[in-house]
């Protein structure tokens, strides 16, 4: 099935009627690149910050989920790029005032397109997972965020095999939409209302995840709407997905494809760079916590200590000591107790001791007194 079913003299036989009829003629095409702009500029944005985290803030190093993030911005900016010229060609208008070359490079666009969202959003989602791997040490959360990657990987290779080869021959999928070109595509309709359908529930299901370790934390009230905050832009992705797939039931039956392609494309351009600022948020929290201490917390250690560990050697009495300490000082926040405890509580702290291998939740060998000197 095409996208377009009106074949040119249909389109050339709408546009003389609407015209005669003095039809108010709609364009859109303007909110199309302001919103793909705007909100590329947003997933830069967290992503940079999070770079920074990295870069600035001691108890954080670069790590597989990093690097997975940094594909997801690499795919996230043609994404979100594409939208100026998809708008140039008639993304916005009624398919009757647009040029049946522009429908053609529209089609095109809107290829490649469709290709970049299938494919950034399992990444974005294989990247949290990764930092819950980073984070939590329980055998059962981490069992659930390895079944999870598989499941987005299985997606990621199944939708974007079956978007390219929608059509056979492959340029089928742009050429085909005046009838003039021989191909054979599939349903492109069921083919969206798969792929939202699966991201919606695995969405969901990397949402959720966590939700059980973090219940089990005794934590300050200011920690907690913190944590929800986070978690709430979170869930705000995946009500973006499920508008989206509301868009998809108008969607299917149309023969304006250039106008009635606006929403889809727009919360497509939405989705993706919030989903990555969520994913950058634990890393952003910990740089605000550097600037603004009063406020987010503080995520300062004592810089022999992290030294210690990086090098894979003990901390001394002294320094685990004042380390206690202050875990139990003015904040009111007691001394974890637990190894789950103490990764989830650096979720909340975003203190990730990740160094060379080790996180500071492991716990460290028991340290023999020396004979005194």
């Amino acid at each position: 099935m095409s996208l377009v079913s009106a074949p040119i003299e249909a389109l050339l036989v709408q546009s003389y009627s609407k015209h005669t009829c003095n039809a108010p003629s709609r364009d859109r095409t303007h909110l199309v690149w302001i919103l793909g702009i705007v909100f590329l500029v947003v997933g830069l944005v967290g992503f940079g910050l999070r770079v920074m985290a990295r870069v600035f803030v001691r108890a954080q190093t670069w790590g597989p989920d990093d690097w997975v993030m940094l594909l997801a911005v690499l795919m996230m900016i043609p994404l979100n790029a594409i939208s100026v010229p998809i708008s140039q060609v008639g993304l916005g208008k009624d398919i009757w005032n647009v040029h049946p070359d522009d429908i053609t490079d529209f089609l095109y666009f809107f290829y490649w397109d469709e290709l970049l969202y299938l494919g950034v959003l399992p990444v974005t989602k294989i990247s949290i997972l990764l930092f819950y791997l980073k984070v939590f040490p329980g055998k059962n959360i981490r069992l659930g965020c390895w079944i999870l990657i598989g499941l987005n990987v299985a997606y990621f290779i199944a939708f974007e095999l079956v978007s390219i080869f929608q059509c056979t021959p492959i340029e089928g999928a742009w050429r085909a939409w005046d009838k003039e070109f021989p191909a054979k595509c599939n349903n492109i309709n069921m083919q969206g209302w798969m792929a939202a359908i699966f991201n919606i529930v695995l969405d969901v299901g990397t949402l959720c995840l966590p939700l059980w370790e973090l219940y089990k934390l005794s934590l300050s009230r200011k920690k907690k709407i913190q944590i929800m905050l986070m978690f709430s832009v979170g869930f705000f992705v995946t009500i973006v997905s499920i508008v989206r797939l509301q868009s998809l039931a108008s969607y299917a039956t149309t023969s304006n494809v250039t106008q009635d392609y606006v929403e889809i494309g727009y919360w497509s351009t939405i989705e993706v760079p919030v989903g990555i600022l969520c994913a950058c948020m634990p890393a952003i929290r910990s740089l605000f916590s550097l600037v603004f201490p009063k406020v987010f917390g503080t995520t300062a250690r004592s810089k022999s200590e992290y030294a210690n560990i990086s090098e894979g050697k003990q901390p001394s009495s002294s320094q685990r000591s004042t380390s206690k300490a202050l875990s139990q000082g003015q904040g009111g926040v007691r001394a974890s107790k637990t190894p789950n405890e103490t990764s989830a509580m650096e979720l909340t702290n975003m203190r990730f001791d990740y160094h060379h291998g080790r996180h500071s939740s492991e716990k460290l060998p028991p340290v023999t007194p020396r004979e005194p000197v």
